[in-house]
């Protein structure tokens, strides 16, 4: 009975590695799991108390009752209670006797977990359950239909599992080739949707900038969002300014800003839109944690704002909020929208005495050193944009950068310019904003992302590219500065364990990119590549009609049917009951089978018929008697009955019957 065992214990992985797909997504509930894993554990261990179904049933058809009543109350998903019933059937099944409708039952449910957890979640850890799930699947059901053979014990588990890894194989390998080539319609309804985060929310954008953090956020791996740039700078790395938020007013220790709320709407303009525009589409992902929008420097548009959860997607509302920021309406932790940026920075808009005032105050009790600091270093400059470029270039050349700082002082900014004289990206921005202000230029401090790593045809953005700068107003325009020295204005080091972190999301987003969002589209730019490597040069690659990929993918679809079809062949070459089938198909269309059974040789010549009976003898040793075919031998056999049979007289026996041996 070691067969047996060892296809329980397959069946029931599979059942675990089709739940653990739907419980990667967070949403079943712990005591669905609980149940799941009891039943699980005692399956394994052999223990299988449910011999009477009667009363597991009916508890069964308490809880599903229960369940759906939640979901008429608003207080389920009908897909989280559809996924909690395979769960719990699935359970009581596993513990129930075992028979081969109970096998049949746990297999079947299986599947429709592995389905809810597609619905549930995209997350790259449902592709790994996926995968798991197959492999013990094909094995599991392969055992299943090794019957015992009248007489004789089970063959060794050995010989089963050999043909079954080859099973395994082809059935991935045939699955990956109808996925990637079966022309795709419009089932991949799930694009774009969250996976199951790594932790928490590891960034945002809180109400106010306070000075003396440790900046062991720059450190932080985490993905927080991807965007795709139109035009595409078509760089590996991209060195580029997000913006997020602006603060104007300083008491010291601390930035916030003093801008107002505007009214809610689909779409916000923060300024004059031109013809040259930066288009983004833009991917807030879990780990983003804030309401605030993000958009390359500088953002005139936000608009079509979408909030996706699990199961469905509704499209949003934002609105402007304080200094030029805009903010989603309600928290939400998966988000798209588009942005528009424009390519230059043009003249500033007009700006209220008051709001001027904002950017020029000054903080009350003051270091007096500052001031003298910030004359000393605009020394010989003259205007306002050589003395900001001055200072931003004197900060960068003479302070270091660390992440390691002492924490809470009194005056940090003084501590900076005068004790530390190191700092990070919040340090060197506010120094820069206060000292141009001690020369009576405009200035505030932004907050928001530099960088982005190319991936799968996007940009990735990490909670480590957060960083802080300035923007000042000179001679009627916006410029930028930046004083924190430019290799640290991206991620810092992140060590082993970060770099594990960061290569696992690089691989999700490639995962959702290739596999969740894959298209009709997709599959005519690989048909083109393809064709563009096997010689053609067509002058505009991505100008093809999508029907040509199409016709494309089914011609490849057919010739790998057509291998699975003779790969099959071969294999079944050496089955013993294949033998028996065609011997049994060439003795009934010669009308060979007399009366007697087998052949009815009375009036044909045994040496002409040896051949035939040598097929039969062969297929009886290999079915019953462990001897098996040879490799090519069961084709050999075949060939020469055919040959054998042909151009003989059938016998005056009645009309053919089925022979007597199991095919």
């Amino acid at each position: 009975m070691r067969s047996e065992r060892l296809r329980l214990l397959l069946r029931d992985l599979t059942a675990g590695a089709a739940f653990g797909a739907m419980a990667i997504s967070g949403q079943v509930p712990l005591w669905t799991m609980a149940v799941f894993l009891v039943a699980l554990l005692l399956a394994l261990a052999g223990r299988r108390p449910l011999s009477d179904g009667k009363l597991s049933a009916i508890l069964l058809l308490l809880a599903v009752v229960l369940v759906y009543g939640a979901v008429l109350l608003e207080e389920l998903g009908l897909v989280v209670a559809a996924c909690i019933t395979a769960s719990l059937l699935t359970a009581q099944r596993l513990v129930s006797r075992p028979t081969g409708r109970t096998t049949d039952q746990v297999q079947l449910v299986s599947l429709l977990m592995i389905a809810g957890g597609a619905v549930l979640s995209a997350d790259l850890l449902f592709a790994l359950c996926l995968f798991v799930y197959a492999v013990l699947a094909v094995l599991a059901q392969g055992l299943s239909v090794v019957a015992e053979v009248p007489g004789g014990p089970l063959p060794p588990t050995g010989r089963v599992l050999r043909p079954l890894a080859v099973g395994v194989v082809l059935s991935l390998v045939g699955a990956l080739t109808l996925f990637v080539l079966f022309p795709r319609l419009s089932w991949n309804v799930a694009a774009r949707r969250a996976g199951a985060s790594l932790g928490g929310a590891t960034t945002g954008f809180a109400d106010g900038l306070r000075l003396g953090g440790t900046g062991l956020l720059k450190s932080n791996p985490r993905v927080v969002f991807r965007a795709r740039i139109d035009p595409d700078p078509g760089t590996e790395e991209l060195d580029a300014y997000w913006v997020g938020r602006r603060f104007d007013v300083f008491d010291g220790v601390q930035w916030s800003s003093a801008g107002t709320r505007g009214g809610p709407s689909r779409q916000v303009l923060l300024g004059p839109t031109g013809p040259n525009l930066v288009r983004q589409e833009i991917d807030l992902l879990p780990a983003y944690g804030s309401r605030t929008l993000v958009a390359l420097d500088t953002p005139v548009r936000f608009g079509d704002a979408e909030s996706h959860q699990t199961t469905f997607s509704i499209r949003t509302e934002i609105y402007p909020s304080g200094d030029r920021e805009v903010r989603l309406v309600g928290a939400s932790e998966h988000v798209t929208y588009r942005a528009f940026s424009a390519v230059e920075r043009g003249r500033l808009p007009s700006v209220s005495p008051a709001e001027r005032a904002r950017r020029l105050q000054l903080p009350q009790g003051l270091d007096p050193r500052i001031p003298a600091l910030a004359e000393v270093l605009a020394e010989g400059a003259v205007g306002d944009r050589a003395i900001a470029r001055q200072i931003e270039r004197a900060l960068q050349s003479r302070y270091a950068y660390t992440l390691e700082l002492p924490g809470r002082v009194k005056d940090p900014l003084a501590d900076f310019l005068f004790d530390r004289r190191a700092g990070h990206c919040e340090d060197f921005a506010t120094a820069l904003a206060v000292l141009l202000r001690t020369r009576q230029i405009p200035a505030r401090v932004v907050v928001g992302f530099h960088g982005g790593e190319r991936a799968a045809g996007e940009y990735l953005v990490r909670a480590g590219d957060a960083h802080a700068w300035v923007e000042a107003a000179v001679d009627d325009y916006v410029l930028r500065l930046d004083a924190t020295p430019p290799q640290h204005r991206s991620a810092a080091g992140i060590g082993i364990a970060g770099w594990l972190l960061a290569r696992w999301e690089a691989l999700q987003i490639r995962w959702l990119d290739r596999v969740v969002e894959y298209s009709l589209s997709d599959q005519n730019r690989m048909v083109q590549r393809v064709r563009w490597k096997m010689g053609e040069n067509p002058a505009s690659p991505t100008s093809r009609r999508p029907d040509e990929g199409v016709a494309v993918a089914l011609a490849v679809l057919a010739a790998a049917f057509l291998l699975a079809v003779l790969v099959g062949r071969r294999a079944a070459s050496n089955d013993p009951a294949e033998l028996g089938r065609r011997l049994s198909r060439l003795l009934r269309r010669g009308g060979r089978l007399g009366p007697k059974g087998w052949l009815d040789g009375a009036r044909v010549d045994e040496v002409k018929l040896g051949p035939v009976r040598e097929g039969i003898a062969r297929y009886r040793e290999a079915r019953f008697g462990r001897r098996p075919l040879l490799p090519g031998e069961g084709r050999r056999l075949v060939r020469q009955a055919r040959r054998a049979l042909r151009g003989l007289v059938s016998p005056s026996a009645p009309g053919p019957r089925r022979p007597t041996f199991r095919a």
